[in-house]
Protein backbone atom coordinates (compact mmCIF):
# COMPACT_ATOMS: atom_id res chain seq x y z
CA UNK A 1 0.00 0.00 0.00
CA UNK A 2 3.15 2.26 0.49
CA UNK A 3 2.30 4.04 -3.37
CA UNK A 4 0.65 7.30 -3.22
CA UNK A 5 3.55 9.00 -3.93
CA UNK A 6 4.93 6.88 -7.11
CA UNK A 7 1.33 6.58 -8.42
CA UNK A 8 1.16 10.51 -7.81
CA UNK A 9 4.52 11.27 -9.83
CA UNK A 10 3.33 9.00 -12.75
CA UNK A 11 0.75 11.15 -12.99
CA UNK A 12 2.74 14.20 -13.32
CA UNK A 13 5.56 13.18 -15.40
CA UNK A 14 2.91 11.98 -18.06
CA UNK A 15 0.43 14.74 -18.18
CA UNK A 16 1.73 15.73 -21.86
CA UNK A 17 1.45 12.56 -23.11
CA UNK A 18 -2.19 12.27 -21.31
CA UNK A 19 -3.49 14.80 -23.20
CA UNK A 20 -2.87 12.80 -26.63
CA UNK A 21 -4.45 9.85 -24.95
CA UNK A 22 -7.61 11.63 -23.86
CA UNK A 23 -7.91 13.09 -27.33
CA UNK A 24 -7.81 9.76 -29.07
CA UNK A 25 -10.39 8.48 -26.06
CA UNK A 26 -12.84 10.83 -26.70
CA UNK A 27 -16.55 9.83 -27.38
CA UNK A 28 -16.02 6.46 -26.06
CA UNK A 29 -18.36 6.61 -23.48
CA UNK A 30 -21.27 8.87 -22.56
CA UNK A 31 -21.27 10.36 -19.16
CA UNK A 32 -24.80 9.80 -17.42
CA UNK A 33 -25.51 6.56 -19.11
CA UNK A 34 -27.77 4.34 -17.80
CA UNK A 35 -26.01 1.98 -14.91
CA UNK A 36 -26.55 -1.72 -15.26
CA UNK A 37 -29.04 -2.78 -12.55
CA UNK A 38 -28.39 0.17 -10.33
CA UNK A 39 -31.96 2.23 -9.44
CA UNK A 40 -33.98 3.54 -11.80
CA UNK A 41 -34.82 6.73 -9.57
CA UNK A 42 -31.24 7.47 -9.13
CA UNK A 43 -28.99 8.97 -11.50
CA UNK A 44 -25.51 7.26 -11.91
CA UNK A 45 -22.58 8.90 -11.56
CA UNK A 46 -19.00 7.18 -12.34
CA UNK A 47 -15.78 7.94 -10.05
CA UNK A 48 -12.19 6.89 -10.64
CA UNK A 49 -9.62 5.92 -8.18
CA UNK A 50 -6.17 7.27 -8.38
CA UNK A 51 -5.01 3.92 -6.50
CA UNK A 52 -6.22 1.26 -4.18
CA UNK A 53 -8.87 2.53 -1.52
CA UNK A 54 -7.18 4.72 1.31
CA UNK A 55 -7.82 7.28 3.54
CA UNK A 56 -7.74 9.94 1.02
CA UNK A 57 -11.04 8.40 -0.91
CA UNK A 58 -12.55 8.34 2.69
CA UNK A 59 -15.32 10.89 1.92
CA UNK A 60 -16.57 8.92 -0.68
CA UNK A 61 -17.21 6.04 1.34
CA UNK A 62 -18.58 7.50 3.89
CA UNK A 63 -20.91 9.58 1.36
CA UNK A 64 -22.33 5.71 0.36
CA UNK A 65 -22.38 4.08 3.63
CA UNK A 66 -23.95 6.88 4.95
CA UNK A 67 -26.42 7.60 2.26
CA UNK A 68 -25.58 11.12 1.24
CA UNK A 69 -25.12 9.67 -2.58
CA UNK A 70 -28.47 8.39 -2.65
CA UNK A 71 -30.04 11.34 -0.92
CA UNK A 72 -28.41 13.36 -3.40
CA UNK A 73 -30.17 11.23 -6.01
CA UNK A 74 -27.38 9.49 -7.20
CA UNK A 75 -25.90 6.27 -7.59
CA UNK A 76 -21.66 6.64 -7.68
CA UNK A 77 -20.06 3.79 -9.18
CA UNK A 78 -16.30 3.97 -7.75
CA UNK A 79 -14.19 2.56 -10.36
CA UNK A 80 -10.89 0.71 -9.09
CA UNK A 81 -8.23 1.47 -9.94
CA UNK A 82 -6.56 0.22 -13.40
CA UNK A 83 -3.56 0.94 -15.88
CA UNK A 84 -5.35 4.08 -17.28
CA UNK A 85 -4.98 7.42 -14.67
CA UNK A 86 -7.98 8.88 -13.16
CA UNK A 87 -7.24 12.58 -14.81
CA UNK A 88 -7.17 10.51 -18.49
CA UNK A 89 -10.52 9.19 -17.87
CA UNK A 90 -12.27 11.81 -16.72
CA UNK A 91 -10.65 14.02 -19.59
CA UNK A 92 -11.97 11.16 -21.60
CA UNK A 93 -15.44 11.21 -20.74
CA UNK A 94 -14.91 7.84 -19.55
CA UNK A 95 -15.03 8.84 -15.60
CA UNK A 96 -17.53 12.07 -14.52
CA UNK A 97 -15.49 12.69 -11.81
CA UNK A 98 -11.80 10.99 -10.14
CA UNK A 99 -8.96 11.95 -7.77
CA UNK A 100 -6.32 15.06 -8.89
CA UNK A 101 -4.58 17.11 -6.76
CA UNK A 102 -3.60 20.89 -7.41
CA UNK A 103 -0.31 20.78 -8.88
CA UNK A 104 -1.49 17.54 -11.57
CA UNK A 105 -4.68 19.48 -12.32
CA UNK A 106 -2.03 22.56 -12.87
CA UNK A 107 0.10 20.59 -15.24
CA UNK A 108 -2.64 18.09 -17.16
CA UNK A 109 -5.29 21.24 -18.06
CA UNK A 110 -2.06 23.59 -19.42
CA UNK A 111 -1.34 19.88 -21.32
CA UNK A 112 -4.54 20.12 -22.88
CA UNK A 113 -6.34 17.50 -21.13
CA UNK A 114 -10.08 18.63 -19.99
CA UNK A 115 -9.77 18.77 -16.36
CA UNK A 116 -11.37 20.78 -13.61
CA UNK A 117 -10.81 20.95 -10.16
CA UNK A 118 -14.38 21.00 -8.37
CA UNK A 119 -13.16 19.59 -4.57
CA UNK A 120 -10.13 19.83 -2.28
CA UNK A 121 -10.14 16.66 -0.25
CA UNK A 122 -6.56 17.45 1.41
CA UNK A 123 -6.02 21.38 2.29
CA UNK A 124 -2.19 21.45 2.35
CA UNK A 125 0.23 19.83 0.90
CA UNK A 126 0.83 16.07 2.42
CA UNK A 127 4.33 15.05 0.65
CA UNK A 128 7.73 15.20 2.72
CA UNK A 129 11.36 14.99 2.21
CA UNK A 130 12.02 11.93 4.45
CA UNK A 131 15.69 9.85 5.32
CA UNK A 132 15.75 6.57 7.43
CA UNK A 133 14.95 7.70 11.31
CA UNK A 134 18.45 6.11 12.52
CA UNK A 135 20.57 8.17 10.06
CA UNK A 136 22.35 10.94 12.46
CA UNK A 137 24.39 12.36 10.12
CA UNK A 138 21.33 13.40 8.11
CA UNK A 139 19.64 15.94 10.65
CA UNK A 140 18.51 19.04 8.21
CA UNK A 141 17.39 19.24 4.63
CA UNK A 142 21.11 20.78 3.53
CA UNK A 143 22.70 17.46 5.13
CA UNK A 144 21.30 15.92 1.57
CA UNK A 145 23.96 17.59 -0.47
CA UNK A 146 26.34 15.21 -2.47
CA UNK A 147 23.71 12.20 -1.91
CA UNK A 148 21.42 9.93 -3.45
CA UNK A 149 17.92 11.00 -3.54
CA UNK A 150 15.29 8.00 -5.24
CA UNK A 151 13.23 10.07 -7.59
CA UNK A 152 10.46 8.44 -9.85
CA UNK A 153 10.78 9.59 -12.95
CA UNK A 154 9.14 12.99 -13.05
CA UNK A 155 11.48 16.21 -12.79
CA UNK A 156 8.80 17.83 -10.04
CA UNK A 157 9.88 15.86 -7.73
CA UNK A 158 13.66 16.30 -7.91
CA UNK A 159 12.76 20.20 -7.64
CA UNK A 160 11.11 19.95 -4.61
CA UNK A 161 13.93 18.24 -3.21
CA UNK A 162 16.30 20.60 -4.66
CA UNK A 163 14.28 23.67 -3.29
CA UNK A 164 13.99 22.12 0.12
CA UNK A 165 17.57 21.71 0.58
CA UNK A 166 18.17 25.41 -0.73
CA UNK A 167 15.29 26.99 1.54
CA UNK A 168 17.84 25.41 4.57
CA UNK A 169 20.72 27.17 3.20
CA UNK A 170 22.24 23.72 0.97
CA UNK A 171 23.34 24.02 -2.71
CA UNK A 172 20.82 21.65 -3.74
CA UNK A 173 22.62 19.28 -5.99
CA UNK A 174 22.72 15.28 -5.88
CA UNK A 175 22.50 12.48 -7.89
CA UNK A 176 18.88 10.76 -8.76
CA UNK A 177 17.81 7.25 -9.19
CA UNK A 178 14.65 6.30 -10.85
CA UNK A 179 13.38 3.91 -8.14
CA UNK A 180 12.01 0.55 -8.95
CA UNK A 181 11.48 -1.20 -5.84
CA UNK A 182 9.52 0.86 -2.63
CA UNK A 183 11.29 3.68 -1.00
CA UNK A 184 11.31 2.42 2.02
CA UNK A 185 13.33 -1.10 0.64
CA UNK A 186 15.66 1.85 -0.90
CA UNK A 187 16.43 3.52 1.68
CA UNK A 188 17.03 0.54 4.26
CA UNK A 189 19.26 -1.07 1.70
CA UNK A 190 21.50 2.09 1.59
CA UNK A 191 20.72 2.30 -2.17
CA UNK A 192 19.49 5.92 -1.75
CA UNK A 193 19.94 8.52 1.11
CA UNK A 194 16.32 9.98 0.87
CA UNK A 195 13.30 10.22 -1.19
CA UNK A 196 9.72 11.71 -0.88
CA UNK A 197 6.66 10.37 1.16
CA UNK A 198 3.17 11.28 2.27
CA UNK A 199 2.51 11.96 5.95
CA UNK A 200 -0.42 10.85 5.96
CA UNK A 201 -0.18 7.06 4.78
CA UNK A 202 3.52 6.22 3.73
CA UNK A 203 4.87 7.74 7.35
CA UNK A 204 2.52 6.23 9.78
CA UNK A 205 3.30 3.00 7.75
CA UNK A 206 6.74 3.22 8.90
CA UNK A 207 6.23 4.32 12.29
CA UNK A 208 3.50 1.38 12.57
CA UNK A 209 6.87 -0.95 11.49
CA UNK A 210 8.88 0.65 14.12
CA UNK A 211 11.41 1.87 10.92
CA UNK A 212 9.87 5.96 11.09
CA UNK A 213 11.09 8.39 9.17
CA UNK A 214 13.35 11.66 9.63
CA UNK A 215 10.97 14.04 7.77
CA UNK A 216 10.94 17.64 6.36
CA UNK A 217 7.78 19.56 4.85
CA UNK A 218 8.55 21.30 1.71
CA UNK A 219 7.01 24.48 3.16
CA UNK A 220 8.62 25.24 6.21
CA UNK A 221 12.08 25.74 3.57
CA UNK A 222 10.12 27.69 1.46
CA UNK A 223 8.68 25.75 -1.10
CA UNK A 224 4.79 27.17 -1.94
CA UNK A 225 2.31 25.69 -0.67
CA UNK A 226 -0.39 23.41 -2.56
CA UNK A 227 -3.72 21.30 -2.23
CA UNK A 228 -2.17 17.99 -2.90
CA UNK A 229 -4.88 16.26 -3.38
CA UNK A 230 -9.23 16.78 -4.89
CA UNK A 231 -11.38 15.50 -7.05
CA UNK A 232 -11.64 16.66 -10.48
CA UNK A 233 -14.08 16.20 -13.81
CA UNK A 234 -14.29 18.04 -16.89
CA UNK A 235 -15.30 20.78 -18.28
CA UNK A 236 -17.69 18.56 -20.87
CA UNK A 237 -19.18 17.07 -17.47
CA UNK A 238 -19.84 20.30 -15.73
CA UNK A 239 -21.88 21.73 -18.61
CA UNK A 240 -23.88 18.83 -19.34
CA UNK A 241 -24.93 17.61 -15.64
CA UNK A 242 -24.66 20.74 -13.07
CA UNK A 243 -27.27 19.76 -10.82
CA UNK A 244 -25.62 16.33 -10.82
CA UNK A 245 -22.01 17.64 -10.59
CA UNK A 246 -23.33 19.64 -7.83
CA UNK A 247 -25.44 17.07 -5.88
CA UNK A 248 -22.30 14.80 -6.48
CA UNK A 249 -20.22 17.52 -4.26
CA UNK A 250 -22.14 18.23 -2.26
CA UNK A 251 -23.00 14.70 -0.92
CA UNK A 252 -18.78 14.48 -1.10
CA UNK A 253 -18.30 17.36 1.34
CA UNK A 254 -21.12 15.52 3.68
CA UNK A 255 -18.66 12.86 3.74
CA UNK A 256 -15.61 14.52 4.63
CA UNK A 257 -17.28 16.25 7.01
CA UNK A 258 -18.31 13.62 8.67
CA UNK A 259 -14.84 11.83 8.69
CA UNK A 260 -13.88 15.17 10.22
CA UNK A 261 -16.29 14.69 12.74
CA UNK A 262 -15.84 10.94 13.89
CA UNK A 263 -12.75 9.83 12.36
CA UNK A 264 -13.29 6.36 13.67
CA UNK A 265 -16.90 5.70 12.40
CA UNK A 266 -15.38 6.99 9.33
CA UNK A 267 -12.54 4.60 9.41
CA UNK A 268 -15.55 1.70 10.13
CA UNK A 269 -17.07 2.57 6.68
CA UNK A 270 -13.63 2.81 4.42
CA UNK A 271 -12.55 -0.37 5.95
CA UNK A 272 -15.85 -2.49 5.47
CA UNK A 273 -16.28 -1.39 2.28
CA UNK A 274 -12.85 -2.39 0.97
CA UNK A 275 -12.58 -5.45 3.25
CA UNK A 276 -9.84 -6.94 0.83
CA UNK A 277 -7.48 -4.53 0.80
CA UNK A 278 -8.02 -2.62 3.95
CA UNK A 279 -8.47 -5.43 6.69
CA UNK A 280 -5.38 -6.28 7.52
CA UNK A 281 -4.66 -2.30 7.58
CA UNK A 282 -6.64 -1.43 9.99
CA UNK A 283 -4.33 0.09 12.88
CA UNK A 284 -3.15 2.26 9.76
CA UNK A 285 -6.42 3.30 8.56
CA UNK A 286 -7.48 4.47 11.70
CA UNK A 287 -4.35 6.47 12.66
CA UNK A 288 -4.21 8.30 9.05
CA UNK A 289 -8.05 9.45 9.78
CA UNK A 290 -7.25 10.77 13.07
CA UNK A 291 -4.02 11.93 11.51
CA UNK A 292 -6.48 14.19 8.41
CA UNK A 293 -8.91 15.23 11.02
CA UNK A 294 -6.81 16.02 13.80
CA UNK A 295 -4.48 17.99 11.71
CA UNK A 296 -6.76 20.52 9.16
CA UNK A 297 -5.81 18.53 6.06
CA UNK A 298 -9.82 17.82 5.54
CA UNK A 299 -11.28 21.25 6.73
CA UNK A 300 -9.45 24.74 6.86
CA UNK A 301 -10.03 27.41 9.65
CA UNK A 302 -10.23 29.81 6.76
CA UNK A 303 -12.04 28.53 4.10
CA UNK A 304 -15.27 26.50 3.60
CA UNK A 305 -14.74 22.28 3.57
CA UNK A 306 -13.40 21.35 0.28
CA UNK A 307 -12.96 25.70 -1.14
CA UNK A 308 -9.89 26.30 -3.14
CA UNK A 309 -7.09 28.10 -1.51
CA UNK A 310 -6.54 31.00 -4.28
CA UNK A 311 -3.07 32.08 -3.34
CA UNK A 312 -1.81 28.18 -3.12
CA UNK A 313 -3.33 27.85 -7.05
CA UNK A 314 -1.41 30.96 -7.78
CA UNK A 315 2.14 30.45 -6.06
CA UNK A 316 2.59 27.05 -6.73
CA UNK A 317 1.39 27.58 -10.11
CA UNK A 318 4.33 30.41 -10.63
CA UNK A 319 6.55 28.03 -8.99
CA UNK A 320 5.38 24.99 -12.29
CA UNK A 321 5.66 27.90 -14.44
CA UNK A 322 9.35 29.44 -13.31
CA UNK A 323 10.25 25.86 -13.43
CA UNK A 324 9.65 24.99 -16.71
CA UNK A 325 7.06 22.66 -15.83
CA UNK A 326 4.58 23.38 -17.85
CA UNK A 327 3.68 22.34 -21.32
CA UNK A 328 0.73 22.61 -23.78
CA UNK A 329 -0.57 20.04 -25.33
CA UNK A 330 2.18 19.98 -28.47
CA UNK A 331 4.50 19.51 -25.69
CA UNK A 332 6.14 22.77 -26.27
CA UNK A 333 7.08 24.94 -23.49
CA UNK A 334 4.05 27.68 -22.76
CA UNK A 335 5.55 31.03 -22.44
CA UNK A 336 2.96 32.99 -20.30
CA UNK A 337 1.33 31.94 -17.15
CA UNK A 338 -1.91 30.42 -16.90
CA UNK A 339 -5.08 32.04 -15.56
CA UNK A 340 -4.84 29.64 -12.47
CA UNK A 341 -8.42 30.74 -11.49
CA UNK A 342 -10.05 29.24 -14.36
CA UNK A 343 -8.31 25.81 -13.23
CA UNK A 344 -10.71 25.17 -10.23
CA UNK A 345 -14.13 25.86 -9.20
CA UNK A 346 -15.94 26.46 -5.87
CA UNK A 347 -19.61 27.02 -6.79
CA UNK A 348 -20.78 23.35 -7.12
CA UNK A 349 -20.30 23.17 -2.90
Amino acid sequence: MRHHTHVYARLIASAAALAAGALALAGCAAPGAAAPGGDEDLVPVTFALDWAPNTNHIGLYVAEAEGYFADAGLDVEILPYGSTPASQLVAAGEADFGIGGQSGVQMARTAGLDVVSVYRITQTDTGRLVVLGDRDDLTRPRDLDGLVFGGFGAPLFAALATSTIQGDGGEGEFEEVVLDTGAYEALSQGRIDFTLSVATWENLQMELDGHPYRAWRYQDFGVPEQQSTGIISSDAYLAAHPDEASAFVAAVARGYAFAAEHPDAAADALIAANPDTLGTAEELVRRSVALMAEDGYLVSRERPIGAADPAAWEEFGAFLFDGGFLTNAAGEPVTEEPDWSTYYVDELS
